[in-house]
């Protein structure tokens, strides 16, 4: 079952509504503050009394202040989502904070940009699980010197210039393996072959590993294995495939470390896949200790895997220290182990176990907790609820009588003044509306007429030369001639379209002077020539 921070969020919500009714009440209070009401009296002191008592009484209500917290995961892998799972869980027990995920799928370009985003966006802490530690340290340090609190989880970065790491021990890990292979070695009297399959060559991780192993290998003065790399880029397929290449090309490989699970089981198939070997052929051992590795040791697919916790929880209770302002350890070594067949099934049983009681341990605690602040912000909301439906009543009764008084003088001085404004404005418009279909079914009749000119219009509409000049430019904004002009070359447009009409006959149609004029104005018009429609 798979457990989300955003129902930790509903205690939150509920405790966030009296914030809400507060600011409200205070934007009415600034209002009421505003209208002109002239007479003290000592209803209204009673009511600023109720009004304080209320604001006291609401000031009491707890508000946690909201935490946002960027997460930037270099990859998407069954190691991250376990630590993913284990800051969600963990979440739960800190409502006051929110975790934003972000993943850059293994770009130190992409991680660099989530990194600077969050900046932008200044959140109040950051974790970040780098992709590569050089290049991605300056994103990191960017962060840290913009004032937010960061946690390097999993994969140091260089320098110190940032607030707390938790990680395993890389090079713990790397020795793990070196005493594994010894342990195969101790029996054989030739040096066995030894496949290493790493992760990416510029991460902490990869280095660390490969060095611990190596070092503690060269401290030996027995015969050693003959180790050869090849990466595997922390991802299971990528595995799969330089493995089985390299399977098809080397007949004698004995033992397979795998710098975590993922590559392992896929190490496994490709040996399984691979002609001349088989499950069990090689001996294969992983590292990171996931469900899924513990599984494979439980099956036999894969020997053994050194533990490399995630620690999900502990990188969020330090989160919550940090932003409390309380004491933290700034720099956290996990302690990583070897698991063998003798003790995987009873951790895998054990892990199912704890997952099962944690995650109903963190719904009891959050119901009980939800509850119980449900039933406190009920109380408070029925209080505050009556305080308001008291004050409102007084204020209401008492804006209504002011009303009364003034509204007889509002409407004579101001509103009835602008309704007969606004009636003559529509007789008005409506006048002009008539005058404009009038004017435009006058000029449409006789577009094909020579007479068409201002007296013709001031025959027909029964007005002077200067009314006439005057009405048509209100009403179409232009004066006579050119509205019938505009008319004509409407009527033209229609023409070309619609007829075999040439422009000359158009022309001499609609009554203007030449073909040359009728094309100009045309053009003018429709910005092109008649020729081009």
């Amino acid at each position: 079952m798979s457990l989300f921070p955003r129902k930790s969020t509903k205690i939150i919500k509920n405790a966030n509504i009296l914030y809400f009714i507060e600011k409200i009440f205070v934007y009415l209070l600034k209002m009421l503050y505003l209208c002109n009401v002239k007479k003290c009296c000592t209803m209204r002191n009673i009511i600023i009394t109720i009004v304080i008592l209320s604001f006291i009484l609401m000031s009491c209500s707890t508000r946690q202040e909201q935490y946002r917290i960027g997460v930037s995961q270099c990859l998407d892998d069954a190691w991250r989502q376990k630590m993913n799972d284990e800051m969600d869980r963990e979440l739960l027990l800190h409502p006051e904070m929110t975790l934003s995920h972000r993943i850059a799928y293994g770009s130190n370009e992409m991680q660099c940009a989530q990194i600077d985003s969050f900046i932008l966006e200044r959140v109040d802490l950051l974790i970040v699980s780098p992709n590569e530690a050089a290049a991605v340290q300056p994103a990191v340090t960017r962060a840290y010197r913009a004032g937010i609190p960061v946690i390097i989880a999993d994969r140091r970065v260089p320098g110190d210039e940032w607030t707390a790491f938790i990680g395993g021990d890389n090079y713990r890990v790397g020795q793990l393996m070196a005493d594994w292979l010894l342990s195969i070695q101790v029996n054989e009297k030739q040096p066995i072959h030894v496949l290493e399959v790493a992760g990416l060559p510029g991460s902490t991780p990869a280095t660390l590993r490969h060095q611990g192993m190596m070092e503690s290998l060269s401290q030996f003065d027995a015969v050693q294995p003959q180790i050869e790399s090849v990466m595997g880029s922390w991802y299971k397929e990528d595995a799969y495939k330089v493995v089985l290449e390299y399977l098809r090309t080397h007949k004698h490989v004995e033992a397979i470390v795998a710098h975590n699970d993922l590559m392992a089981l896929g190490a496994a198939e490709a040996a399984r896949d691979s002609k001349g070997y088989g499950k069990g052929s090689v001996r294969i051992m992983g590292v990171d200790g996931i469900m899924l590795g513990l599984q494979a040791i439980v099956d036999g697919t894969i020997e053994c895997s050194a533990t490399y916790p995630s620690r999900g929880d502990m990188i969020i209770e330090t989160a919550a220290h940090i932003l409390s302002k309380e004491p933290f350890v700034r720099d956290t070594v996990l302690e990583t182990m070897l698991i063998d067949a003798s003790i995987a099934n009873p951790m895998l049983a054990q892990y199912h176990a704890r997952m099962h009681d944690l995650e109903t341990l963190h719904i009891v605690q959050l119901q009980s907790e939800s509850r119980w602040q449900q039933i406190k912000n009920v109380k408070t909301i029925f209080i505050v609820s009556t305080v308001l439906v008291v004050i409102f009543f007084f204020l209401a009764l008492g804006f209504l009588l002011y009303s009364q008084r003034t509204l007889k003088k509002e409407i004579k001085r101001d509103i009835l003044p602008q309704l007969e404004e606004v009636q003559e404005a529509i007789q008005l418009s409506r006048r002009d509306m008539a005058f404009g279909e009038r004017l435009k079914q006058i000029v449409d009749d006789h577009l094909t007429d020579p007479d068409l000119n201002v007296e013709f219009l001031g025959g027909k509409l029964a007005l002077s030369r200067t009314q006439i000049f005057r009405r048509v430019k209100t009403i179409t904004g232009k004066g006579p001639l050119d509205y019938i002009r505009e008319r004509r070359l409407i009527r033209a447009n229609e023409l070309l379209r619609t007829t075999d009409m040439t422009v000359q006959q158009v022309s001499l149609e609609l009554c203007f002077s030449s073909p040359g004029y009728f094309t100009k104005c045309y053009k003018e018009y429709f910005g092109h020539l008649p020729s081009t429609r």
